[in-house]
């Protein structure tokens, strides 16, 4: 179905009416829709609602071998899909719109090295971490741009990266349940302001109504530095450098808070799943002996073995190179911090785990 263009009478009378400083929903010139922020039960997942246009964001990761030119630094995609469900505008088909919005969130988010890179480096010149961005209109009615970068923007600041170690030739890449995941390194937070114009009439956060009789728009990208970062000018309007200098100021007064409310909405989220316990990988408590054996990990940051405990009466068991004895009780403990066992232990013992039934999972180092 094709979408039905605005009667001519409704064209004139709405036209008439933004040149006279009124809009259709009764919002000033200058004011925002109300902007509704909501995240998934994974990380990086991000839903924006602005005003009744709904946007979809989520993250996710890959290894992959970086470009030659740049060895130790992780890449950053953007995919935007524009629903057909959103409205009858759009076939499902990438369009000259969508390569608009998809160009614009690269120029305002990737260029301006929102995300450290390097961060995401594994084994320099052979493996990193790419970043994949995808976002998907579910609900059209106006300022996608606006809607497309908040959602972004939120996404990655909500998304958290799997942990890794390197280990000579071989790279392990935990996942959820074995490492706690690590937020991304976010240097700053540019947003896209949109303006409409009609005539002379500054119109911040064109509905889709607005926009079918506008003059043209401008989408500028600041941070919360008061820094731009990106301008975009559509529609064929003519600026004067007057108009653009105050356009400037009100996309710096509205990142700040947009970015506050993204901050807000960060914080409550974390604040739930720590209540919920949903932050942290699963409990060690509930978890079988197999499975406590596979998340058992010894690190030798300075050449001292840490002293791993389990609940399980368990004699020995073996995981991949490193044979455990558990056993009852520990006799003493010197100023290493190992323990020291009455009698002599075996000489296949790598690791000596202490099994006490008052410890719970903060005896497990790194959960």
């Amino acid at each position: 179905m094709r979408e039905v263009p605005l009667s001519l009478n409704s064209s004139e009378f709405l036209t008439s009416v933004l040149r006279e400083g009124l809009r259709p929903d009764a919002r000033g010139g200058y004011d925002y829709r109300d902007i509704k922020i909501t995240f998934g039960s994974q990380w990086g997942h991000a839903e924006v609602m602005l005003g009744n246009t709904r946007v979809l964001a989520r993250v996710s990761t890959t290894v992959a071998k970086p470009a030659p030119s740049r060895a130790n630094e992780g890449a950053l995609f953007f995919n935007v899909h524009l629903s057909p469900m959103s409205s009858s505008k759009f076939n499902g088909a990438r369009s000259d719109f969508s390569t608009v919005v998809t160009r614009l969130l690269e120029r305002t988010i990737k260029e301006t090295r929102v995300i450290d890179t390097e961060c995401l480096c594994i084994v320099a010149g052979e493996k990193v971490l790419n970043l994949r961005v995808d976002i998907t209109l579910l609900d059209f009615a106006g300022n996608v741009i606006d809607a497309c970068c908040i959602a972004a923007m939120t996404a990655l600041s909500h998304f958290r990266r799997p942990d890794f170690i390197v280990n000579g030739d071989e790279i392990t890449v935990f996942s959820d349940k074995d490492r706690d995941p690590i937020p991304l390194s976010v240097l700053h937070v540019p947003i896209t302001c949109t303006i409409g114009f009609s005539g002379e009439r500054i119109l911040v956060d064109p509905n889709h109504e607005e926009e079918s009789v506008m003059d043209g728009y401008v989408s500028i990208a600041t941070n919360t530095h008061h820094e731009i970062c990106y301008i975009y000018l559509g529609g064929g309007v003519t600026l004067t450098p007057a108009l653009v200098s105050k356009c400037c100021e009100i996309s710096s007064l509205k990142t700040q808070e947009i970015s506050g409310q993204i901050t807000r909405s960060l914080d409550e989220d974390l604040a739930t799943r720590r209540k919920a316990g949903t932050d942290r990988p699963a409990a060690i408590s509930s978890l079988t002996l197999q499975e406590k054996l596979d998340r058992l990990y010894v690190e030798d940051r300075t050449n001292k073995r840490e002293m791993l405990q389990a609940e399980d009466e368990v004699e020995t068991a073996t995981f991949g190179s490193i044979t455990i004895r558990y056993i009852d009780e520990v006799d003493t403990v010197d100023d290493s911090g190992v323990a020291v066992l009455s009698g002599q232990p075996s000489a296949d013992v790598s690791q000596t785990i202490t099994n006490t039934s008052t410890q719970e999972e903060e005896s497990f180092p790194g959960f």
